[in-house]
Protein backbone atom coordinates (compact mmCIF):
# COMPACT_ATOMS: atom_id res chain seq x y z
CA UNK A 1 0.00 0.00 0.00
CA UNK A 2 0.97 3.57 -0.73
CA UNK A 3 1.94 5.89 2.15
CA UNK A 4 -0.18 9.12 3.24
CA UNK A 5 2.43 10.98 1.92
CA UNK A 6 2.70 9.35 -1.90
CA UNK A 7 -0.92 9.69 -1.98
CA UNK A 8 -0.59 13.68 -1.05
CA UNK A 9 1.76 14.15 -3.17
CA UNK A 10 -0.50 12.42 -5.95
CA UNK A 11 -3.28 15.18 -4.74
CA UNK A 12 -0.45 18.09 -5.55
CA UNK A 13 0.71 16.83 -8.74
CA UNK A 14 -2.79 16.48 -9.97
CA UNK A 15 -3.47 19.87 -9.17
CA UNK A 16 -0.33 20.94 -10.55
CA UNK A 17 -0.86 19.44 -13.66
CA UNK A 18 -4.64 19.91 -14.08
CA UNK A 19 -4.56 23.77 -12.81
CA UNK A 20 -7.63 22.57 -10.57
CA UNK A 21 -6.70 23.82 -6.81
CA UNK A 22 -8.57 24.53 -3.64
CA UNK A 23 -9.79 28.45 -5.39
CA UNK A 24 -12.53 29.46 -7.82
CA UNK A 25 -14.01 32.41 -8.17
CA UNK A 26 -17.36 32.79 -10.32
CA UNK A 27 -18.73 35.59 -12.26
CA UNK A 28 -21.35 35.76 -14.44
CA UNK A 29 -21.65 37.40 -17.98
CA UNK A 30 -25.06 39.02 -19.98
CA UNK A 31 -24.77 36.74 -23.01
CA UNK A 32 -27.55 37.99 -25.89
CA UNK A 33 -29.64 35.55 -27.75
CA UNK A 34 -31.65 35.85 -30.51
CA UNK A 35 -35.46 36.53 -30.31
CA UNK A 36 -36.09 36.14 -34.29
CA UNK A 37 -34.23 34.26 -36.96
CA UNK A 38 -34.64 36.94 -39.65
CA UNK A 39 -35.85 39.71 -39.74
CA UNK A 40 -37.26 42.84 -42.88
CA UNK A 41 -36.84 46.23 -42.75
CA UNK A 42 -39.90 47.62 -44.41
CA UNK A 43 -39.77 51.59 -45.63
CA UNK A 44 -42.90 53.25 -46.99
CA UNK A 45 -41.77 55.50 -50.09
CA UNK A 46 -45.78 56.45 -50.84
CA UNK A 47 -45.28 60.50 -52.33
CA UNK A 48 -46.76 62.02 -48.08
CA UNK A 49 -42.98 60.60 -47.06
CA UNK A 50 -42.29 63.42 -48.49
CA UNK A 51 -43.59 65.99 -46.76
CA UNK A 52 -41.91 67.38 -43.73
CA UNK A 53 -41.23 65.56 -40.27
CA UNK A 54 -42.34 67.44 -37.07
CA UNK A 55 -39.24 70.36 -36.65
CA UNK A 56 -36.70 68.12 -37.59
CA UNK A 57 -35.83 70.07 -40.51
CA UNK A 58 -35.96 66.87 -42.50
CA UNK A 59 -38.48 64.86 -44.78
CA UNK A 60 -40.41 61.84 -43.39
CA UNK A 61 -38.57 59.44 -45.63
CA UNK A 62 -35.43 61.77 -44.64
CA UNK A 63 -36.21 60.64 -40.85
CA UNK A 64 -37.37 57.24 -41.30
CA UNK A 65 -34.06 56.31 -42.81
CA UNK A 66 -32.00 57.93 -40.44
CA UNK A 67 -33.86 56.11 -37.96
CA UNK A 68 -33.14 52.82 -39.43
CA UNK A 69 -29.77 53.90 -39.71
CA UNK A 70 -29.23 54.11 -36.25
CA UNK A 71 -31.49 51.39 -35.25
CA UNK A 72 -28.60 49.15 -37.74
CA UNK A 73 -25.91 50.35 -35.46
CA UNK A 74 -26.98 48.82 -32.46
CA UNK A 75 -28.34 45.95 -34.16
CA UNK A 76 -26.14 42.88 -32.39
CA UNK A 77 -24.89 40.44 -34.70
CA UNK A 78 -26.38 36.63 -33.74
CA UNK A 79 -26.63 34.97 -36.88
CA UNK A 80 -30.33 36.43 -38.43
CA UNK A 81 -31.24 36.47 -41.73
CA UNK A 82 -32.27 40.02 -43.12
CA UNK A 83 -33.34 42.04 -45.59
CA UNK A 84 -34.66 45.55 -46.93
CA UNK A 85 -37.53 45.78 -49.14
CA UNK A 86 -40.18 49.02 -49.64
CA UNK A 87 -43.68 49.97 -50.85
CA UNK A 88 -45.78 50.91 -52.34
CA UNK A 89 -43.90 49.46 -55.57
CA UNK A 90 -42.35 46.55 -53.43
CA UNK A 91 -38.21 46.74 -54.58
CA UNK A 92 -35.60 45.27 -52.82
CA UNK A 93 -32.83 47.30 -51.30
CA UNK A 94 -30.92 44.92 -49.88
CA UNK A 95 -31.93 40.83 -50.65
CA UNK A 96 -32.39 38.54 -48.17
CA UNK A 97 -28.79 37.30 -46.61
CA UNK A 98 -26.81 36.42 -43.27
CA UNK A 99 -27.11 39.94 -41.18
CA UNK A 100 -24.49 42.28 -42.42
CA UNK A 101 -24.30 46.25 -40.67
CA UNK A 102 -22.34 47.32 -43.70
CA UNK A 103 -24.87 45.06 -46.38
CA UNK A 104 -28.07 46.94 -44.64
CA UNK A 105 -26.27 50.63 -44.50
CA UNK A 106 -26.14 50.22 -48.28
CA UNK A 107 -29.33 49.57 -48.74
CA UNK A 108 -30.56 51.94 -46.37
CA UNK A 109 -28.27 54.99 -48.79
CA UNK A 110 -29.67 53.33 -52.03
CA UNK A 111 -32.95 54.00 -50.76
CA UNK A 112 -34.96 56.95 -52.55
CA UNK A 113 -35.54 59.99 -51.00
CA UNK A 114 -37.18 61.80 -53.79
CA UNK A 115 -40.72 60.31 -54.13
CA UNK A 116 -42.74 60.67 -56.93
CA UNK A 117 -46.26 63.16 -56.35
CA UNK A 118 -49.61 62.21 -57.33
CA UNK A 119 -49.31 58.54 -56.55
CA UNK A 120 -51.41 56.61 -54.39
CA UNK A 121 -50.43 54.88 -50.86
CA UNK A 122 -51.75 51.37 -51.18
CA UNK A 123 -50.26 49.69 -48.32
CA UNK A 124 -52.11 46.66 -47.66
CA UNK A 125 -51.44 45.42 -51.17
CA UNK A 126 -47.41 46.60 -49.73
CA UNK A 127 -48.07 44.10 -47.09
CA UNK A 128 -49.31 41.57 -49.42
CA UNK A 129 -46.58 41.82 -51.27
CA UNK A 130 -44.36 41.60 -48.32
CA UNK A 131 -46.08 38.14 -47.48
CA UNK A 132 -45.60 36.79 -50.68
CA UNK A 133 -41.83 37.53 -49.99
CA UNK A 134 -42.00 36.39 -46.27
CA UNK A 135 -44.11 32.96 -46.98
CA UNK A 136 -40.70 30.93 -47.79
CA UNK A 137 -38.70 32.18 -44.56
CA UNK A 138 -38.26 29.98 -41.74
CA UNK A 139 -38.47 30.64 -37.33
CA UNK A 140 -39.17 33.20 -36.14
CA UNK A 141 -39.40 36.22 -37.77
CA UNK A 142 -39.87 39.95 -37.49
CA UNK A 143 -40.75 42.75 -39.43
CA UNK A 144 -39.88 46.62 -39.30
CA UNK A 145 -42.28 48.90 -40.79
CA UNK A 146 -41.56 52.94 -41.11
CA UNK A 147 -44.31 54.74 -42.34
CA UNK A 148 -46.80 57.98 -41.74
CA UNK A 149 -49.66 55.66 -41.62
CA UNK A 150 -51.58 57.02 -44.30
CA UNK A 151 -53.37 54.33 -46.42
CA UNK A 152 -55.76 55.79 -49.30
CA UNK A 153 -56.16 52.92 -51.29
CA UNK A 154 -56.93 49.40 -51.96
CA UNK A 155 -57.68 47.11 -49.03
CA UNK A 156 -57.40 47.66 -45.14
CA UNK A 157 -53.42 47.01 -44.20
CA UNK A 158 -54.69 46.01 -40.76
CA UNK A 159 -56.73 43.46 -42.47
CA UNK A 160 -53.76 41.95 -44.08
CA UNK A 161 -52.11 42.29 -41.12
CA UNK A 162 -54.58 39.95 -39.13
CA UNK A 163 -54.14 37.54 -42.00
CA UNK A 164 -50.44 37.12 -41.79
CA UNK A 165 -50.49 37.15 -38.20
CA UNK A 166 -53.25 33.65 -38.42
CA UNK A 167 -50.90 32.30 -40.91
CA UNK A 168 -47.71 32.80 -38.99
CA UNK A 169 -48.73 32.94 -35.40
CA UNK A 170 -46.17 33.28 -32.96
CA UNK A 171 -43.61 33.51 -35.76
CA UNK A 172 -44.37 36.37 -36.63
CA UNK A 173 -44.21 40.24 -34.81
CA UNK A 174 -44.87 43.49 -36.73
CA UNK A 175 -42.82 46.52 -35.05
CA UNK A 176 -43.76 50.07 -36.44
CA UNK A 177 -41.19 53.30 -36.79
CA UNK A 178 -43.42 56.38 -36.87
CA UNK A 179 -43.42 59.40 -38.73
CA UNK A 180 -46.34 60.39 -38.53
CA UNK A 181 -47.76 63.87 -37.70
CA UNK A 182 -51.94 63.49 -38.09
CA UNK A 183 -53.86 61.46 -35.69
CA UNK A 184 -55.44 59.37 -38.18
CA UNK A 185 -51.01 58.07 -39.16
CA UNK A 186 -50.56 57.81 -35.52
CA UNK A 187 -53.47 55.36 -34.64
CA UNK A 188 -52.62 53.44 -37.78
CA UNK A 189 -48.83 53.18 -36.58
CA UNK A 190 -50.01 52.06 -33.47
CA UNK A 191 -53.17 49.42 -34.70
CA UNK A 192 -50.69 47.80 -37.10
CA UNK A 193 -48.19 46.97 -33.90
CA UNK A 194 -50.80 46.17 -31.67
CA UNK A 195 -52.28 43.73 -34.19
CA UNK A 196 -49.26 40.72 -33.23
CA UNK A 197 -48.52 40.06 -29.83
CA UNK A 198 -45.08 41.38 -29.65
CA UNK A 199 -45.91 43.97 -31.66
CA UNK A 200 -43.88 47.09 -30.69
CA UNK A 201 -44.63 51.08 -31.72
CA UNK A 202 -42.27 53.94 -31.57
CA UNK A 203 -41.71 57.32 -32.57
CA UNK A 204 -38.69 58.27 -34.63
CA UNK A 205 -37.78 61.11 -32.94
CA UNK A 206 -37.95 59.34 -29.78
CA UNK A 207 -34.54 56.75 -31.48
CA UNK A 208 -32.26 59.79 -31.44
CA UNK A 209 -32.56 58.82 -27.46
CA UNK A 210 -29.94 56.47 -26.66
CA UNK A 211 -31.84 54.35 -23.92
CA UNK A 212 -34.68 54.24 -26.43
CA UNK A 213 -33.26 53.18 -29.36
CA UNK A 214 -31.00 50.51 -27.34
CA UNK A 215 -34.15 49.84 -25.47
CA UNK A 216 -36.40 49.25 -28.74
CA UNK A 217 -33.07 46.92 -30.41
CA UNK A 218 -33.68 44.48 -27.51
CA UNK A 219 -37.70 44.18 -27.36
CA UNK A 220 -37.32 43.57 -31.19
CA UNK A 221 -33.99 41.49 -31.51
CA UNK A 222 -32.84 39.61 -28.90
CA UNK A 223 -33.29 38.64 -25.13
CA UNK A 224 -30.25 38.88 -22.55
CA UNK A 225 -29.51 36.03 -20.06
CA UNK A 226 -27.21 35.63 -16.95
CA UNK A 227 -24.28 33.15 -18.14
CA UNK A 228 -22.10 31.87 -14.93
CA UNK A 229 -18.05 31.65 -15.75
CA UNK A 230 -16.26 30.09 -13.17
CA UNK A 231 -12.45 30.28 -13.33
CA UNK A 232 -10.37 28.17 -11.57
CA UNK A 233 -7.11 29.33 -9.40
CA UNK A 234 -4.18 27.12 -9.56
CA UNK A 235 -3.15 26.75 -5.34
CA UNK A 236 0.41 24.40 -5.69
CA UNK A 237 -0.27 23.34 -1.91
CA UNK A 238 -0.37 20.16 -0.76
CA UNK A 239 -3.88 18.21 0.28
CA UNK A 240 -4.30 15.98 2.89
CA UNK A 241 -5.06 12.51 2.37
CA UNK A 242 -8.60 13.08 3.87
CA UNK A 243 -9.94 15.51 1.36
CA UNK A 244 -11.01 15.00 -1.94
CA UNK A 245 -9.58 15.80 -5.00
CA UNK A 246 -12.29 18.13 -6.96
CA UNK A 247 -12.63 18.18 -10.42
CA UNK A 248 -14.17 21.41 -10.15
CA UNK A 249 -14.83 21.98 -13.91
CA UNK A 250 -16.74 18.34 -13.99
CA UNK A 251 -19.54 21.02 -13.63
CA UNK A 252 -22.26 19.43 -15.96
CA UNK A 253 -25.49 21.41 -17.57
CA UNK A 254 -29.54 21.52 -15.96
CA UNK A 255 -30.49 17.60 -16.54
CA UNK A 256 -26.95 16.60 -18.39
CA UNK A 257 -24.49 14.31 -17.52
CA UNK A 258 -22.33 13.35 -20.66
CA UNK A 259 -18.98 13.98 -21.38
CA UNK A 260 -18.05 17.09 -22.81
CA UNK A 261 -15.44 18.20 -25.18
CA UNK A 262 -14.70 21.61 -22.96
CA UNK A 263 -13.86 18.37 -19.81
CA UNK A 264 -11.50 15.56 -21.63
CA UNK A 265 -8.40 18.15 -21.50
CA UNK A 266 -8.89 17.45 -17.31
CA UNK A 267 -10.08 13.84 -17.61
CA UNK A 268 -6.89 13.25 -20.16
CA UNK A 269 -4.31 14.11 -18.01
CA UNK A 270 -6.13 12.40 -14.87
CA UNK A 271 -6.05 9.34 -16.57
CA UNK A 272 -2.18 9.74 -17.04
CA UNK A 273 -1.44 10.70 -13.89
CA UNK A 274 -3.26 8.35 -12.17
CA UNK A 275 -2.03 5.16 -14.48
CA UNK A 276 1.44 6.12 -12.58
CA UNK A 277 -0.26 4.71 -9.47
CA UNK A 278 -1.91 1.66 -9.91
CA UNK A 279 -2.43 0.49 -6.86
CA UNK A 280 -4.51 3.57 -6.01
CA UNK A 281 -8.28 3.25 -5.81
CA UNK A 282 -10.55 5.83 -7.78
CA UNK A 283 -13.83 6.96 -5.85
CA UNK A 284 -16.62 8.74 -8.28
CA UNK A 285 -19.21 10.72 -6.77
CA UNK A 286 -22.00 12.48 -8.80
CA UNK A 287 -24.00 15.30 -7.02
CA UNK A 288 -27.13 17.52 -8.27
CA UNK A 289 -28.69 20.64 -6.98
CA UNK A 290 -31.96 20.35 -5.81
CA UNK A 291 -34.31 21.26 -8.66
CA UNK A 292 -36.77 18.36 -9.57
CA UNK A 293 -37.69 15.22 -7.04
CA UNK A 294 -35.36 13.41 -5.19
CA UNK A 295 -35.47 10.23 -6.72
CA UNK A 296 -34.50 11.67 -9.86
CA UNK A 297 -31.91 13.22 -8.88
CA UNK A 298 -30.13 9.89 -7.26
CA UNK A 299 -30.75 8.65 -10.64
CA UNK A 300 -29.12 11.85 -12.31
CA UNK A 301 -26.20 11.93 -9.62
CA UNK A 302 -25.34 8.10 -10.51
CA UNK A 303 -25.74 8.76 -14.39
CA UNK A 304 -22.90 11.79 -14.13
CA UNK A 305 -20.42 9.60 -11.81
CA UNK A 306 -20.95 6.35 -14.31
CA UNK A 307 -20.13 9.09 -17.28
CA UNK A 308 -17.08 10.07 -15.68
CA UNK A 309 -16.10 6.41 -14.47
CA UNK A 310 -16.50 5.00 -17.96
CA UNK A 311 -14.20 7.59 -19.51
CA UNK A 312 -11.28 6.84 -17.21
CA UNK A 313 -12.54 3.06 -17.69
CA UNK A 314 -11.86 3.23 -21.48
CA UNK A 315 -8.76 5.62 -21.24
CA UNK A 316 -6.19 3.87 -19.17
CA UNK A 317 -7.61 3.17 -16.28
CA UNK A 318 -8.39 0.01 -14.89
CA UNK A 319 -12.14 -0.46 -13.95
CA UNK A 320 -11.42 -2.56 -10.87
CA UNK A 321 -10.01 0.39 -9.43
CA UNK A 322 -12.67 2.49 -10.11
CA UNK A 323 -15.83 2.91 -7.99
CA UNK A 324 -18.95 4.65 -8.77
CA UNK A 325 -21.55 6.52 -6.15
CA UNK A 326 -24.33 8.75 -6.81
CA UNK A 327 -25.32 11.64 -4.02
CA UNK A 328 -28.15 12.99 -5.69
CA UNK A 329 -29.21 16.40 -3.79
CA UNK A 330 -28.00 15.23 -0.42
CA UNK A 331 -24.40 17.01 -0.29
CA UNK A 332 -24.90 20.67 -1.57
CA UNK A 333 -21.37 22.53 -1.29
CA UNK A 334 -23.09 25.52 -2.85
CA UNK A 335 -26.50 27.93 -1.67
CA UNK A 336 -29.04 25.65 -3.72
CA UNK A 337 -31.10 29.32 -3.68
CA UNK A 338 -28.79 30.56 -6.15
CA UNK A 339 -28.56 30.18 -9.35
CA UNK A 340 -24.57 29.94 -9.46
CA UNK A 341 -25.07 27.96 -6.38
CA UNK A 342 -26.92 24.93 -8.19
CA UNK A 343 -24.40 25.78 -11.35
CA UNK A 344 -21.42 24.05 -9.40
CA UNK A 345 -23.58 21.76 -7.10
CA UNK A 346 -23.94 19.91 -10.78
CA UNK A 347 -20.84 18.37 -10.17
CA UNK A 348 -18.47 15.06 -9.96
CA UNK A 349 -15.93 14.96 -7.67
CA UNK A 350 -12.82 12.53 -7.77
CA UNK A 351 -11.71 10.82 -4.43
CA UNK A 352 -8.27 9.20 -4.65
CA UNK A 353 -8.01 6.33 -1.87
CA UNK A 354 -5.53 4.00 -0.62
Amino acid sequence: MKSKKLISLLALMLIAFMAMGSLASAESKIVLKPKVDAFALFVDTSPSMEEAYKATGNSKIVSGLNALKQLNNVIPNLGYQSALYAMPDFATYSPKATYNKGAIARGLNAAPTDLPFFQSTPMGTGFSDLDNTLSTWKGKLAVIFVSDGLSNVGRNPAAIINNMSQKYGDRFCLHTISVADTPQGISMMKRLASLTPCGVFVEASALSNKAVLDKFAQDVFYTTEEELIVEIVPVPVVVPVQEKIVFRNLNFGFDKFQITEEMEPSLVEAAAMLESFPNLKVMVGGHTDSTGAEAYNQGLSERRAKSVGDWMAANGVSADRIMIQGYGEMNPKYDNKTKEGRKLNRRVEIDVEE
